[in-house]
């Protein structure tokens, strides 16, 4: 039977509802209670909070609502108040948001006559952290933690230590979320020194798992690894299965004490679970599929022993997708773990979990479809009996749809009706896609689900670009496509600090849709209008935006629409935003001197993604060779496609300045070495001031101001940690001391954070110039400079350089990181330049793209900090001292662009 056939038996008629459950699945819900079974108000309490333990929340809805009547006509205030704070937390699980505030206000109104009994502070600290919890739903997120600041003191009052580790948990959520990090990993440290202070116990063994789930959450991943770690052994000692936490020794499961379910058992699969899913983060795949199947192993709990087998399931296809795709085929041994998986899912009953489960299986196996082994052959054969077949997949979907209309849970019914479209999308059966997308866009909509709602924009801007009348479904498409990126730009916290067990794939699921957005308004033949070229210009710096937020795990970064005559008010900049498209290179340029309408150009390359990710690669390795011939071979096919076309605009607009706002894995090349082989010159070499930044939203329009040339400057001559040493740093900074003013000259032992914090607070100038090692990575916690005791981390590092901001001292004008590299192997490892750059609050960061021997480095920086002192602007003093190295005169060895072009200047370039 073919998907269309299935899906219109089981729920498609001519009505205008379109889906109908024929025969529901599940008609009884167990623990549902009529007012002639409970009469009392503690007895609906009771039953509804076991609804909700079930995620039934319709049922827990209405009997929480009878709870409340009946607590309120006998007078009992304060189990009302505690029904109260139960329903605003179903209210919040079923979307109904202003339903939810009004039950938290009213629990609280209940609770303004203060006493000092358990029972009273116990019920105020459960409602002040679901206030939190509520507030931070609407983006409140400084009222959150206020709220659950007093929450924890609430129950610090009552020694409920589980309660006030909770709240001290979300609070460092809300500090990560603020970007206040150096508070959120002192409260994160609190926590773990308190639960440090415990004896070994469940207690204990919670307050670590939740410890180390909000570690993965806020980036520490290695931290998180270690906590849990820690709580598996003690949940595994307790067992008698300790060797079941090291993934990389044998464990023996059939242990005796594995029976019947038992909390201490379930916490340790929990616990497991965990920790594969911290090992995915941290992209250690085999230790990740060893804890996801121990956890199955030992867990009682069906929804654990599913979630497990799922994620495991999942990396085993990921890591071998390319090899099913050539082979078309599955080993037996996956394909055997499909169907019992299949099995136990179709038999799964009615809670959003499962729902949840259903639907995250059906996608894997439409994600097999797509690697070529489910062809669209095979789903017209099938007979739906198979456990691999897309059939299957749209029957197990079918059916939690018709569990979640029976639970009334809308949230679920819009997640399975969108789920069945994309499978209509992939078997291209058009109408019905697009029909079942739009009516579950309209439930998520309904319910201001926005993190549902943007995929099913985006999936109908998919459907509506492939299919029917161009003109009008172009226009439907592109509507579709920027209410997707409105969506996800009104999510940005939601996608950067939901828990990882449901985090959102950014290279998935967030940028292609930035990407396909820009693909529709910029055409492959033809000019878009001037409305439409704008919008693209503006969703590739809403990409940027949202990179750098994935970067940093939080969405704390400050951002305003910004034209470029704010910044350069001397009309000498062009802006160039490249971006690559699947089947073209599109090339933006922003001109100044015209009117509005007319200054951005559009530029189109026919390529291929793959052919122009290959010489990107190719560059970045044959710049370490040092061969000029190799080198400029790659480099000038790079210069055709990236400059070329857009010269003859930039020379006849006369600027002085170019600034690039680079896409993916351009941001890691030298753009200041692209050669033009018939003037034989590099780009550096023409009459242009270069300069990079990750978007004009995130740039101060300040430049460098003559009475603030004064250097606060620091670094390591000696190898530390795994670093060699570096000789040439001590003359380096001897050698600024000649043209800046300067203090510190940290060196050493003497180059440590705390020296760093103190100087910077207290340093009236503009410049901060550091010469060390560190790295620069796609990851937030690979990205670090080292100093003598310890390598500072990105989060740190901008809190060091932010204490300056509460002793009222302006920010940097300009940091300086003279020794730093990109992380060998990483594609996209500048971009932690640019989160450094953003993150310091720094206007302008001068780094490298990789380090560079100590006599160049020494060289460029002492004639550029010459030309700084002369009042050359930023990127003029760059140019001019990477044309120095590059004329041979102090050194004949430095005309390689290995020596001159690694130097970026990233933000303002005045």
């Amino acid at each position: 039977m073919s998907l269309i056939l299935l899906l219109s038996s089981l729920f498609i008629n001519s009505s205008p509802n379109l889906i109908q459950p024929i025969s529901p699945i599940f008609t009884v819900i167990n623990n549902r209670v009529s007012e002639e079974q409970a009469s009392n108000g503690q007895d609906l309490l009771d039953r509804a909070l076991i609804s909700y333990q079930q995620e039934q929340y319709a049922p827990a809805l209405k009997m929480f609502q009878q709870a409340d009547v009946a607590f309120q006509t006998s007078g009992d205030k304060l189990n009302q108040a505690l029904a109260l704070n139960y329903l605003s937390l179903t209210y919040q699980q079923l979307g109904q948001l202003a339903d939810a505030q009004q039950a938290t206000e009213e629990s609280l109104q209940l609770l303004k006559n203060k006493n000092d009994s358990k029972d009273y502070l116990s019920i105020l600290a459960q409602t002040l952290n679901t206030q939190g919890q509520l507030q931070l739903a609407k983006g409140e997120t400084e009222k959150a933690l206020t709220s659950w600041q007093e929450a924890s003191n609430t129950y610090s009052k009552i020694g409920d230590e589980i309660g006030k580790l909770g709240s001290k948990i979300n609070q460092a959520q809300a500090l990560q979320t603020l970007g206040l990090y150096r508070r959120a990993t002192n409260t994160l440290e609190e926590i773990k020194l308190n639960l440090d202070k415990q004896a070994d116990s469940l207690l204990k063994v919670t307050g670590l798992l939740s410890l180390g789930n909000t570690l993965r959450v806020v980036g520490h991943v290695d931290k998180s690894r270690n906590i849990l770690t820690e709580g598996c052994q003690i949940q595994g000692k307790l067992l008698q299965l300790e060797t079941v936490c090291n993934p990389t020794l044998s464990a023996s499961l059939n242990n005796t004490n594995i029976g019947k379910p038992n909390p201490e058992q379930e916490k340790l699969a929990e616990i497991l679970l965990s920790l594969g899913n911290t090992a995915q983060a941290q992209q250690d795949i085999e230790a990740a599929i060893q804890f996801y199947q121990r956890s199955a192993s030992i867990s009682q709990k069906q929804t654990t022993q599913l979630q497990a087998q799922l994620n495991q399931l999942r990396l085993v296809l990921q890591s071998g997708g390319d090899k099913f795709a050539s082979t078309q085929g599955l080993s037996q041994e996956i394909i055997s773990q499909i169907a019992n998986l299949s099995a136990k899912i179709e038999n799964l009953p009615a809670s959003r979990s499962n729902i949840y489960a259903r639907i995250n299986f059906a996608q894997m196996l439409l994600k097999l479809g797509k690697t070529g082994f489910l062809t669209k052959d095979v789903i017209a054969q099938n007979n739906c009996t198979s456990a691999d077949s897309l059939c299957n997949a749209a029957k197990i979907v079918a059916t939690g749809f018709q569990q979640a209309e029976t639970l009334a849970d809308v949230r679920s019914q819009a997640y399975a009706l969108g789920t069945l479209g994309s499978l209509y999308e992939y078997t291209q059966q058009w109408t019905e896609a697009r029909t079942l997308t739009q009516q579950a866009l309209k439930l998520a909509e309904g319910i201001q689900a926005r993190d549902i709602a943007y995929r099913w924009q985006w999936q109908l801007g998919r459907i509506l670009s492939a299919t029917g009348n161009p003109e009008e479904n172009q226009q439907g498409a592109i509507a579709a496509y920027d209410r997707a990126v409105k969506s996800l730009k009104s999510i940005r916290r939601d996608l950067v600090t939901v828990n990882r067990d449901a985090q959102f794939s950014f290279r998935d699921e967030v940028e292609p849709v930035y990407r396909e957005y820009v693909s529709l308004l910029l055409p492959k033949t033809g000019e878009p209008s001037a409305e439409n070229l704008d919008k693209a210009r503006k969703v590739i710096e809403s990409l940027q935006l949202a990179e750098l937020d994935n970067f940093f795990r939080s969405a704390c970064l400050d951002t305003k629409p910004v034209e470029i005559d704010e910044i350069d008010t001397q009309k000498q900049t062009a802006v160039i935003y490249p971006v690559l498209l699947s089947d073209r290179l599109s090339i933006i340029l922003s001109l100044p001197h015209q009117q509005k309408n007319k200054s951005l150009k559009l530029y189109t390359v026919i390529l291929a993604k793959q052919e122009f990710q290959a010489q990107v690669k190719e560059l970045q390795q044959e710049i370490f060779l040092k061969s000029p011939r190799e080198f400029l071979k790659t480099s000038k096919q790079m210069y055709e496609w990236l400059i070329r076309p857009i010269e003859a605009d930039l020379a006849n607009s006369r600027v002085k300045n170019i600034v690039f706002v680079l896409d993916g894995n351009l941001q890691s090349i030298p753009i200041s070495a692209l050669y033009d082989q018939r003037k034989k010159q590099y780009l550096i070499q023409k009459s242009y001031n270069i300069a990079i930044t990750p978007g004009l939203e995130l740039l101060p329009p300040q430049s460098v101001s003559q009475n603030r040339l004064q250097a606060l400057i620091g670094g390591l001559s000696e190898a530390r940690d795994t670093f060699p040493a570096i000789p040439g740093v001590k003359d380096e900074l001897e050698q600024i001391k000649d043209v800046l003013a300067t203090r510190g000259n940290f060196i050493n032992e003497n180059f440590t954070q705390q020296n760093i914090e103190d100087a910077v607070k207290s340093f009236p100038g503009g410049i901060l110039h550091l010469a060390t090692h560190g790295k620069f990575s796609s990851k937030a916690e690979d990205t670090f400079i080292l100093t003598w005791n310890q390598r500072l981390n990105v989060n740190d590092f901008s809190s060091v350089l932010k204490t300056r901001e509460s002793k009222q001292q302006a920010a940097i004008d300009l940091l300086v990181l003279s020794a730093c590299e990109t992380a060998a192997g990483d594609s996209r490892a500048a971009l932690g330049i640019a989160g450094i750059a953003v993150q310091s609050g720094a206007r302008s960061t001068l780094a490298t793209l990789w380090t560079v021997n100590d006599e160049a480095t020494a060289a460029l920086m002492i004639e550029f900090y010459k030309q700084i002192a002369q009042n050359q602007k930023k990127a003029e003093a760059l140019r001019n001292a990477q044309l120095i190295l590059l004329s041979g005169k102090l050194n004949p060895v430095f005309k390689h662009p290995y020596y001159w072009a690694p130097f970026v200047l990233v933000g303002n370039w005045q």
